[in-house]
């Protein structure tokens, strides 16, 4: 059955919702949608997540580089490569079952890098190329679908149902909007959203390719990189957001000046939300990069922060500064890219994936502590204190 947007009070399937949001160049706004929000717990990563499984790539195929990990329901692995332009598909075992191109639907586009790789059910998969070509395919490898009129950019898409959702890149002066097509590429609807709090910030940077939005049972949600967390496309009926104690806010647009190293370095000057993954279909992850340096982890080169949250309010959320920045998550599963392997005879095989399953008991409690020294004033600041269950290994 195909998906279709839940009706709610502000929000039909076929009309736009229109959110009146009043962003002025370089500076803040006081309208933004992210205004419940809660600092979730800091967890130790040892007990956030249990020791890590490794899969092993079939050697069938020779996986030159990971740049998109999607994760079935079923736990299988849908692999971009941009050296070889292809696209694999493994169980969980690692044993090759399938490889898809781009050019098997659009011959014209046989060089083209995949950038997102999606399961999108029916035993179907889309492939979206760097240039804006889309591919779907059967579980054959046989193209399926391919004629879509669509907008240029697609910098998130997942599945509900029967349906496919995609998220366009921001671009300045054009409305952001969320769509909805079916597994044949058929438009189906439409949906405004928010536009970001700061529209250069977000026309450059752009995060983690294809992980701007992610479905889950309650819909879809979407990112920004000044926000602390996604936002629901649709209800938002007791929603909070989260606001890790490692999130610095960021306080004004990055600048319009022609020099490209000066925005970077702008970008770079405050934490970004780098992107939203599904650790099920009612627990969202969102990830962060450039912590501050107080809350980065001694010694290691490659690390993020993320925030583990409940849509319906299963468990308190989490946050945790990580070694390792995740690269796709699923079924409880938090995913990450290793070295390489190496055989027994010296050779390098294919890069190592590891997946860490999220620790389910880990008990916190709200916690509050006074600053300020004796004599000054101080005040109080809630938290969380967490501690691993009684009897748990």
């Amino acid at each position: 059955m195909t998906w279709s947007a839940p009706v709610y009070p502000d929000l039909r399937p076929g009309i736009i919702l229109s959110v009146a949001m009043v962003v002025a160049a370089g500076c803040a706004t006081s309208d933004s949608p992210l205004q419940n929000t809660a600092e979730p717990p800091l967890a130790p990563f040892g007990d956030l997540f249990a020791s890590p499984d490794t899969i092993r790539l079939d050697s069938e195929v020779v996986v030159g580089t990971v740049d998109f990990l999607d994760v079935s329901q079923e736990g299988h692995l849908l692999i971009a490569d941009k050296i070889s332009l292809s696209t694999h598909h493994f169980p969980a075992s690692g044993k090759h079952i399938q490889t898809y191109l781009i050019g098997t639907c659009q011959p014209d586009h046989t060089d083209e890098r995949v950038w997102l790789a999606r399961f999108i059910g029916g035993g179907k998969v889309m492939l979206l190329g760097g240039d804006g070509s889309v591919a779907v395919l059967d579980e054959s490898g046989g193209c399926a679908a391919t004629e879509f009129r669509r907008p240029i950019g697609i910098e998130g898409a997942c599945a509900i149902g029967d349906s496919v959702l995609m998220q366009p890149g921001y671009i300045l002066f054009f409305k952001p909007e969320v769509y909805a097509v079916t597994r044949d590429l058929e438009m189906l609807d439409m949906w405004q959203i928010e536009k970001p709090e700061f529209p250069r910030l977000n026309a450059l940077w752009k995060g983690l390719a294809g992980r701007s939005m992610e479905c889950f049972a309650d819909g879809p949600y979407y990112r920004y990189a000044e926000w602390s967390d996604a936002l629901p496309v649709f209800s938002r009926d007791s929603f909070a957001q989260v606001d890790p104690v490692f999130f610095t806010k960021r306080v004004q647009d990055i600048g319009g000046e022609p020099d490209l190293q000066a925005k970077v370095d702008a970008i770079h000057e405050y934490p970004t939300n780098l992107g939203i993954m599904a650790i099920d279909n009612t627990t969202r992850m969102i990830v962060y990069t450039r912590l501050p340096t107080e809350w980065r982890l001694p010694d290691v080169l490659l690390q993020s922060g993320i925030a583990v949250v409940s849509n319906v309010g299963a468990f308190p959320d989490r946050t945790a500064v990580v070694p390792f920045t995740p690269i796709g998550a699923a079924n409880g599963y938090v995913y990450r890219k290793a070295d390489n392997e190496i055989l027994s005879d010296g050779d390098f095989c294919n890069p190592l994936i590891l997946r860490y399953k999220i620790c389910p008991a880990l008990k916190c409690k709200s916690v509050s502590t006074s600053t300020g020294s004796s004599g000054e004033s101080s005040h109080l600041r809630s938290g969380w204190e967490c501690s691993r269950e009684p009897g748990y290994s």
